[in-house]
């Protein structure tokens, strides 16, 4: 079976070990060897001195821990007795590693192991006495015993990897499981023991590969092996049809690699994220039991070649088609980090790179408490669910960067209920001016009490895709402060509220667009004009969506001509991304003609680019716009016009007076439409946050708030991105000053 492999290059680089086969007997363990022992200082603080911490999460830099928790303790004082400075947490906690009995000395390096726990309650090291008779003369000696955290046969293959000096980390024998002490200490230092581990070894046991993927990846790697491209490039890429079309059963061993358990637990994605390098080890089938058993073993290296390979068939894996996005954008991150390191090593001149921008903090929240976690498997059931959630927390701390870790739990701490947890991880992000925290678009978290927080779900939409994380807001900001009536929490910030014209000055003209909206989504629709994917899912005959979603696209289609042609070249240009099309004024200038033929218009080329790029814009207004997580859709969302606070303009002589605070659009719901008011917090108003839901959507809770009370409350009902041109920003970037209120705002009183 020959592969097209691309042509070869003059330099010789080598493939070699990227993917072998090891036959095992199972029968060759002899776990009586292998003890876990004590690391002693000062050799403990330099084997975990090497990668001491990532970069945090906040992209803009480093956090003080005693001035986190001091700012913590003023926002939410109760949740700030939950932490602990990390620091304390890492110094406390034992290194033990796994070695053989005989080894002599300190250990120069070490690595670790990530796997599922299996066992429902795992068996724990204990030390037992041999029977007599074992030995000779009568002797009898104290060994210890420990479980194996995987087959025999998956065990052997992880301490092969072992290097002279090495020793083995594993969490079921390294950290003492009956002591609660350690067990929430190791909780905060884990990131510092993965980060430090010369490899991640990661055993994947719950999966067997089935005979035919064996036989065809061992031809595979025969000639993959042999390939003289750099190592930048990957053999077989850009083959037409695909390589996977063309050999299937390379798919399946990819998907059935994948399939395994181990890539939807929270910590073993944790693990992996925290590795330097990473080697999969994972068994083949057999039909007997006393057989030497077959084990795949390949590294981080060789699953980014599969992956990559699978990045050109993704169509047909809808279901895996975003694990294997994110494996592909971390495992090539890696190895261009690898890659570039390696190279100033040889040439100091280099440019140096780095691994693609920190995620958010309210993403990983998000997408950790998507994960599955165990829990301590001692407790029972619903202890030990709690238990989980608070592994969540623990593994957002790490992730993030935050220099923060848990503390032991008392009889007096909330319950690790999943809502919970959000909360102290959001209120966290608040005490480090983190922006997307007050931004978040999920439902309202539920409290253990029944009463319902003003804070709400994180959600991967909330800071938009493939976006760095938020500068914090100025510690000169305003300040938050979190409290409580005795019947539910509220927050306690500045608001600087936004003017609605079409309650005072209704716009005469705005039929017309609508009408000029109608007359283009409709010819659009029927001359079958390709748009985004949100415009072509909904053009199908007969969907069930699709009334509702031609309304919104007229609604949003007439706000724009509404805004205007000023509006719509700031919007196309601040909402675009790389490789898209941006409208240019001539192209915004026909579009906006009210006298366009529209139906002349989209027989030209030039006019079907002009809608498509037009509809592709208002499909990202909508996409972006509408606060999905929370259960809001086009059926009882729409978009609302509304502008930066007349009241600056009028204390700010640099604002020309024809501006009238620019213009925006938000979407909001319909259920409110006569009471609700627009805010935007007083710590995010900078353009710089501009993409972030930080219009927050308002109802008064007394129905009269003019009144000379200092303290207004306010029920948020939904948040949104407000989508304003430049002269909207700039206004609102400096308004606030003049009318300056303590505002109080509560959640809903119902969750729908």
């Amino acid at each position: 079976m020959l592969f097209p492999m691309s042509l070869p290059t003059t330099q010789y680089f080598s493939r070699f070990g990227q993917c072998e086969f090891l036959e095992i007997d199972e029968d060759e363990l002899d776990t009586s060897n292998l003890h876990a022992r004590f690391v002693r200082s000062p050799t403990k603080e330099i084997l975990l001195s090497n990668h001491r911490r990532f970069s945090p999460s906040l992209s803009d830099a480093n956090i003080d821990a005693s001035t986190l928790l001091l700012d913590l303790g003023r926002l939410a004082p109760s949740v700030a007795k939950d932490f602990v400075q990390k620091e304390h947490a890492e110094a406390s906690v034992p290194l033990r590693l796994l070695n053989d009995l005989d080894f002599q000395g300190e250990e120069d390096g070490y690595i670790a192991m990530s796997y599922c726990w299996k066992k429902a309650t795992p068996d724990t090291p204990r030390r037992v006495i041999t029977p007599l008779g074992a030995l000779p003369f009568g002797w009898t000696t104290e060994v210890e015993q420990f479980p194996l955290p995987t087959s025999s046969a998956i065990f052997q293959a992880v301490l092969r990897e072992r290097r002279v000096g090495e020793g083995l980390w594993f969490d079921q024998v390294c950290i003492n499981q009956d002591d609660d002490a350690e067990r929430t200490a190791s909780l905060g230092a884990v990131d510092t023991i993965y980060k430090n581990a010369r490899t991640v070894v990661i055993a994947l046991d719950d999966i067997v590969i089935v005979p035919e993927e064996e036989q065809f990846l061992r031809y595979y790697v025969e000639q993959y092996s042999y390939s003289e491209l750099p190592p930048y490039q990957q053999p077989n890429a850009g083959l037409s049809p695909p390589l996977m079309h063309q050999h299937p059963i390379l798919l399946s061993f990819l998907e059935r690699v994948l399939s395994s358990a181990w890539f939807e637990r929270a910590w073993c994605s944790h693990e992996m994220r925290l590795g330097r390098t990473h080697v999969f080890i994972l068994p083949c089938y057999t039909q007997y039991e006393d057989e030497v058993r077959t084990i795949v073993r390949f590294t981080g290296a060789f699953f980014l070649h599969l992956l990559v390979l699978a990045m050109e068939v993704t169509a047909t894996l809808p279901t895996q088609h975003y694990k294997i996005r994110s494996l592909h954008e971390f495992f090539l991150d890696k190895a261009t980090a690898s890659t570039t390191h390696h190279m100033s090593m040889q040439r100091p001149d280099t440019p140096q790179s780095t691994l693609s921008e920190r995620k958010p903090l309210v993403s990983m929240i998000a997408e950790i408490f998507r994960l599955q976690a165990g829990g301590n498997p001692r407790l029972p059931e619903y202890l030990r669910r709690l238990d989980a959630n608070r592994d969540k927390m623990g593994i957002v701390l790490n992730a993030s960067g935050l220099p923060l870790a848990l503390t032991s739990t008392n009889a007096f701490s909330r319950p690790n209920i999943e809502d919970e947890c959000l909360r102290s991880l959001l209120l966290v992000g608040l005490a480090a001016r983190d922006p997307a925290s007050l931004c978040t678009t999920g439902t309202p978290l539920r409290l253990h009490d029944g009463s319902i927080s003003w804070l709400s779900r994180p959600t991967v939409l909330d800071v938009g895709a493939n976006k760095p994380a938020p500068m914090r807001w100025p510690k000169s900001a305003t300040q938050i402060t979190q409290s409580s009536d005795g019947r539910a929490e509220f927050a306690q910030l500045d608001l600087i509220f936004l003017d609605l014209p079409h309650r005072t000055h209704a716009n005469p003209q705005f039929p017309a667009h609508v009408a000029r909206a109608r007359t283009l989504v409709d010819t659009c629709i029927h001359y079958r004009l390709d748009g985004s994917t949100l415009w072509n899912h909904w053009q199908t005959p007969g969907h069930a969506r699709a009334l509702t979603m031609r309304n919104i696209f007229i609604q949003t289609l007439a706000c724009i001509f509404d805004c205007g042609s000023q509006w719509l070249h700031d919007i196309s240009l601040s909402t675009s991304t790389p490789g898209s099309t941006i409208l240019d004024p001539h192209t915004i200038e026909m579009l906006l003609n009210p006298h366009l033929i529209i139906q002349n218009y989209i027989l030209l080329p030039e006019g079907q680019a002009a809608l498509s790029t037009l509809l592709i814009l208002v499909s990202t207004l909508i996409t972006s716009g509408i606060p999905w997580a929370s259960g809001a859709s086009e059926r009882n969302y729409g978009p609302l016009i509304i502008t930066a606070p007349t009241s600056s303009l009028q204390f700010d002589h640099a604002v020309a007076p024809h501006a009238c605070g620019g213009k925006a659009i938000i979407f909001a719901p319909f259920e409110h439409s006569k009471t609700l008011l627009i805010a935007v917090p007083g710590a995010i108003k900078d353009a710089q946050y501009e993409h972030l839901a930080r219009g927050w959507i308002l109802t008064s809770m007394h129905p009269f708030t003019g009144s000379p009370k200092q303290t207004v409350s306010w029920t948020l009902q939904s948040k949104g991105v407000v989508f304003g041109d430049q002269t909207f920003k700039s206004v609102l970037e400096g308004s606030g000053e003049m009318d300056v209120r303590n505002h109080r705002v509560y959640g809903p009183s119902v969750i729908r």
